[in-house]
């Protein structure tokens, strides 16, 4: 059970540490209405991820051949090969040039004047359109085969995978959260969160990429051979 709740802690992590997400949310918050337009915002995130998770389970369900050692095969086949990519992906990551403070260009400019100005219901699909990134809906795949192939209790699926999902959406909830509680004093906190993230992105990028990698290749390669 240790074993799978650290797995589930690092994928959550790796999907959730998100500068962009962090930056979409405050814009938001900045616009017309407000904390409104941040809840709706919030809401579609949580529950777009939400929804994600539940179609990943059913789709991993009816798809993965029957009987434990197949089960186990494939699952062990996909780890390796996200595990292969993750370590792509980290060395990307640490070849990017460091970043000191975020630049902002005509394209986020763009998306920014865009959030601004949607409706609440439209925020509230954008929020949850955010879940369906490449990285974001690869990682939550794995997250619910491993959980799956934990043999565990169905309470015991609900509440890992609830803990992925409140991590994965951490940096859109909870500057929503904090911007309801303390007003315009948590968006000058979160704007310092955000420069320091992107300052850091390529550590942050590169080190829990790599190590969930080679983690996720030796537990798939334990699985080969025994």
């Amino acid at each position: 059970m240790n074993s799978i709740v650290l797995q589930v802690l690092l994928y959550a992590f790796v999907a959730g540490a998100s500068p962009v997400a962090l930056g979409a949310a405050l814009v938001v918050l900045g616009s017309r209405h407000g904390r409104w337009s941040g809840l709706a915002f919030a809401i579609g995130v949580v529950l777009g991820q939400t929804i994600v998770c539940a179609l990943a389970f059913a789709v991993g369900s009816a798809t993965l051949p029957v009987g434990q050692h197949a089960h186990d095969t494939a699952r062990a086949i996909f780890e390796l090969a996200l595990g292969i990519a993750l370590l792509v992906a980290g060395v990307y990551a640490w070849r990017q040039p460091a970043t000191h403070a975020p630049k902002p260009n005509s394209r986020s400019k763009a998306v920014s004047d865009r959030l601004e100005r949607l409706s609440l219901p439209a925020l509230f699909f954008a929020g949850a359109a955010l879940t369906l990134g490449p990285k974001r809906l690869t990682i939550t795949l794995l997250v619910t085969a491993s959980v799956s192939a934990a043999d565990l209790s169905g309470t015991e699926n609900v509440t890992l995978t609830l803990l992925y999902v409140v991590i994965a959406t951490a940096l859109v909830s909870v500057p929503v959260v904090l911007a309801i509680v303390f007003g315009p004093r948590a968006e000058a906190w979160m704007r310092e969160v955000q420069v320091w993230l992107t300052a850091h992105r390529r550590p942050l990028s590169y080190y829990p990429l790599t190590i969930l990698g080679v983690l996720v290749i030796i537990d798939a390669t334990l699985i080969l051979v025994t």
